[in-house]
């Protein structure tokens, strides 16, 4: 053999492995970021056998399409998490951030953002480089309501309680306390979302073991820990209206004020909660959904915005009746790096009163938009939230 010959098998061989030092470089990158070992081994988790509703075909309104693929990334790195979305009357939103703070975004100029207030206990500058995860000193804005005067602001935070801001003076006042003596031993652990009623809050708590910063593992776990209050700001009455609630975490009063309807996310439906009349206090399906949902809202025209954290099928879908193996995967598996390996889908879906879907929007690829949390129209223009996501998405409604 000429000495020459066996060097295209050297290159094969140089090649081969070029491609599997990179390959394994790669990997080595990925579990860096999100190491696939967990430190929670002495931690104790409860999870519970569950049995979710039969997945929800995509088709007829759900069917699937493309149209969140030509959502505008909206001041990427600089809003991150804006989980909520609530328009004022002048086309400005307020949304709050996942370094706790709450702003105010001109929707005709998206750079002009004015800010509002910083949640929690440290300042501003304190918090502004928080970018991925909650951290309890700057707290958490989830839910957002504006009052009909427009002059007030209601915010729950996922640490803190029930806030009002006077936007005149961006007076911040802890108007209900998330560790209040009326909760006992039970006290809020994860304020997730609210609704007003004149003088009275109705509010959410979505937890009253774990906080936002571990809500990942309160899903998985499964348990019925979440409850639905309401709060009389005249009277100073706080009262329990429902509990047994599986991570409620989107509220939504209906046009009448006669019922509540609750996105209760683990088990990938909506309820609906009477307020008057002969079903007060009953509780009825409004729609099973295909997914997990998070904060609902209605529009302009009464319809139901009903934003997808994630769809289904899920870890829950393959492990509902298997508790123990989900507490072994809490033990000793990185939940980030868990949900980093399932298939990424963004999806928004609208919804009539009697819990019809009457069109959606999907990114099948969720390279686009992967989570949405919210969902708010407004000049022909639909604006998505994201718990995570480091950008507002910006798609045309029809």
């Amino acid at each position: 053999m000429r000495e020459g010959e066996n060097r295209p098998r050297q290159h094969g061989d140089q090649k081969k492995w070029i491609l599997s030092g990179l390959m394994i470089a790669l990997a080595g990158l990925f579990f860096s970021r999100f190491p696939l070992f967990s430190n929670n081994i002495a931690r104790n988790f409860q999870s519970s056998q569950i049995h979710l509703p039969e997945l929800v075909p995509l088709k007829n309104g759900l069917k699937p399409n493309e149209k969140l693929k030509k959502a505008i990334q909206v001041q990427k790195g600089v809003l991150v998490g804006p989980e909520t979305i609530e328009f004022d009357k002048d086309g400005y939103f307020y949304t709050g951030l996942l370094n706790g703070q709450v702003v105010k975004v001109d929707s005709k100029n998206t750079s002009n953002i004015e800010f509002i207030a910083q949640m929690g206990t440290f300042s501003f500058e304190d918090c502004k480089s928080v970018n991925e995860t909650p951290t309890k000193s700057c707290g958490r804005p989830l839910g957002l309501r504006l009052d009909k005067t427009g002059q007030n602001l209601f915010i729950a935070d996922a640490y803190y309680g029930i806030f009002k801001i006077e936007l005149s003076t961006k007076k911040k006042i802890n108007i209900l306390k998330s560790d209040d003596k009326r909760f006992g031993n039970k006290p809020m652990m994860l304020v997730n979302d609210l609704d007003l009623n004149e003088d009275l809050i109705y509010f959410i708590d979505s937890s009253f073991l774990r906080s936002v910063d571990l809500a990942i593992e309160e899903h998985i776990e499964a348990n019925a820990r979440g409850r639905l209050f309401s709060y009389d700001q005249k009277s100073n009455e706080l009262k329990l209206l429902l509990d047994g609630l599986y991570f409620p975490n989107g509220l939504q009063l209906s046009p009448n004020k006669d019922f509540l309807l609750i996105n209760e996310n683990t088990m990938s439906r909506i309820i609906k909660f009477y307020l008057v009349g002969d079903k007060k206090g009953k509780v009825e399906l409004f729609a099973n959904i295909p997914g997990f949902g998070d904060t609902i809202r209605l529009t302009q025209k009464n319809t139901l915005l009903v934003p997808f954290a994630s769809v289904r099928p899920s870890v829950l879908d393959y492990l509902a009746e298997w508790p123990t193996v989900r507490n072994v995967i809490l033990k000793f598996v990185n939940i980030k790096f868990f949900f980093k390996i399932f298939p990424k889908y963004g999806l928004l879906a609208e919804y009539d009163l009697d819990g019809k879907v009457i069109r959606s929007w999907h990114d099948p690829s969720g390279i686009y938009i992967e989570c949405t949390t919210a969902g708010a129209i407004y000049d022909g223009k639909l604006y998505l939230g994201s718990f995570y996501n480091n950008f507002l998405g910006v798609v045309d409604y029809y």
